[in-house]
């Protein structure tokens, strides 16, 4: 059974893979972070070689009463050609990442409560500097109020923003950032239409950056964040939809330093689409509008973009998957004193089973932000995969992946630029 999320969430979850964590671009960090099982959170990249699970390979979860609880361990070893992110290659380590997680859901034929706590903890034996403990708490539920739906979830985030990927800083020790996110929709379905208005507010706070071996407050990027949204489909044919989205974003900066323009800015989006099967060989999602933002400082300009969303997927044969991911989405900028940027990024990948058990995984990404201020910076980024399921409870995988990120003039010098990085890893996952 294929499961239906917005086009927004499941191009988000592809993009945000091709790249390490901190490389997604910060309004589309929030959907990428979240895990599966949580009403309110989950995504659905689509059914692919890779993502689909054989029921002889699934983790089917420990009873208790109406719930369905599923722990998890991932334990992680690798190295990183460049750890802090420096310009023309840095120093490299090793890591060990120890990432213990629980994810309980009911599975009742109607309504649904879920949540999840996750945490992860990264240690740098050769820079013991850069360690880290990272962590997710979400929790949401469902009511099925007869054919309409309720959703309301909450969660919070607490993850370090790294050097050496776009639009981050050049701190020679990772960023601790923290989300608390809230929202609530309600999809009123009536036979082919389905209406359904949304709301996320959201708080974003950072810690200090360390730049040239002095702290950088980062103050300036705490804000809150409003989007509100109403989205129109309409069912041409069974899993064949048209698509039609209303969306106002409002942010409110609440640390502007003295002297500086506030980037406080409300944005409008309007965008139409299409999800759509062909024969089940091919699905095709697509998003594409038009975005215009307004400052509230006379200093920053109105800006009016061009925005598009799209995600192709072709499964040739039942052992391999094609995925297309593009995207193109204003975002908001890391250094003081720029407004924010126009974020592009495409990602293809392929995915093919050499046998139940064992699935390879080969992409290629690129991704580009172009400045408000002026000045550009461009991603390049590839890689290969084995994922081995050893059993209903193990599974072992095997990853490289290759970073290169190039930077142009910029208003501001404190950008990450010049960054390559080679990053091997070892996975060993366990779930009950």
């Amino acid at each position: 059974m294929r499961v239906r999320a917005s086009i927004r969430w499941s191009i988000v979850a592809a993009l945000s893979a091709a790249v390490p964590y901190q490389a997604a671009a910060q309004r589309q960090m929030l959907p990428s972070l979240f895990p599966e099982g949580v009403p309110g959170y989950d995504t659905a990249p689509g059914v692919t070689v890779r993502s689909r699970l054989h029921p002889d390979w699934t983790p089917q979860g420990v009873r208790a009463g109406a719930l369905r609880i599923f722990p998890t361990l991932d334990v992680v070893t690798g190295y990183d050609s460049n750890i802090q992110g420096n310009a023309g290659g840095g120093r490299g380590g090793w890591q060990v990442t120890t990432s213990p997680g629980i994810t309980a859901a009911t599975d009742w034929s109607r309504d649904q409560v879920g949540a999840s706590v996750n945490l992860d903890s990264t240690q740098y034996p050769g820079m013991p500097a850069q360690n880290q403990t990272n962590g997710t708490a979400a929790a949401g539920a469902r009511l099925d109020i007869g054919q309409d739906q309720l959703t309301i979830a909450a969660a919070h985030v607490a993850r370090h923003e790294q050097a050496g990927a776009i639009n981050t800083l050049a701190s020679t020790l990772p960023i601790s950032v923290q989300v608390n996110d809230l929202r609530a929709s309600y999809a009123v379905n009536r036979g082919r239409w389905s209406l359904t208005p949304a709301l996320d507010l959201a708080g974003w706070h950072y810690g200090d950056a360390t730049i040239n071996g002095q702290p950088a407050s980062q103050g300036y990027r705490d804000r809150m964040v409003a989007d509100g949204s109403l989205a129109l489909r309409y069912q041409l044919a069974p899993l064949r939809n048209l698509l039609f989205v209303m969306r106002a974003l409002g942010q409110s900066y609440t640390n502007v330093p003295a002297g500086q323009p506030s980037a406080d800015s409300q944005a409008y989006q309007a965008l139409a689409g299409l999800d759509y099967d062909i024969d089940a060989l091919w699905r095709l999602r697509l998003l594409a509008g038009g975005e215009s933002r307004q400052f509230s400082a006379a200093a920053y300009k109105a800006r009016n973009t061009l925005i598009a969303e799209a995600e192709v997927t072709w499964f040739p044969t039942q052992l391999t998957t094609l995925h297309l991911a593009l995207g193109r989405d204003t975002q908001d900028a890391a250094q003081e004193g720029v407004a924010g940027l126009v974020y592009t990024a495409a990602r293809l990948s392929i995915d093919h089973e050499l046998r139940r058990n064992l699935i390879l995984n080969v992409y290629a990404a690129w991704q580009q932000a172009a400045y408000f201020g002026g000045g550009q910076q461009t991603g390049y980024a590839a890689g290969a995969g084995l994922v081995w399921a050893l059993n209903r409870s193990m599974r072992l995988s095997v990853t490289y992946d290759q970073t290169d990120l190039r930077g142009g003039q910029n208003s501001a010098g404190s950008l990450s630029t010049g960054y390559t990085r080679g990053l091997s890893l070892l996975s060993l996952h366990f779930g009950l």
